[in-house]
């Protein structure tokens, strides 16, 4: 497996756990904008957090990288694609008028 197959394979994931996870817990979701914002700028600074620690991982050891892949990135992602997931509900609900 190449590395660009294993980050699909990341992406692909991590998107389904996100979905998954909006699907049993529908009430996780945030009812206003507001809360969907918010969510979604928090999503944004672990995805900066997430990359530089998968960036230190990789400098120290080829091993830690693995185990920042799968301790940090993996969740980190999920709850960046679950606030996307969150921000399009609001969203869709708005223009629905709910």
């Amino acid at each position: 497996m190449t590395t660009g197959q294993l980050l699909v394979a990341f992406t692909i994931g991590t998107a389904a756990l996100a979905l998954w996870s909006y699907l049993r817990w529908p009430d996780a979701a945030p009812s206003s904008m507001r809360g969907a914002i918010v969510r979604a700028a928090v999503a944004i600074l672990l995805l900066q957090v997430g990359g530089t620690l998968l960036g230190f991982g990789a400098d120290a050891a080829p091993a830690l990288a693995v185990g920042v892949t799968v301790l940090v990135v993996v969740p980190v992602l999920t709850y960046a694609f679950l606030a996307s997931i969150w921000f399009l509900k609001v969203c869709a609900d708005q223009i629905r008028g709910v």
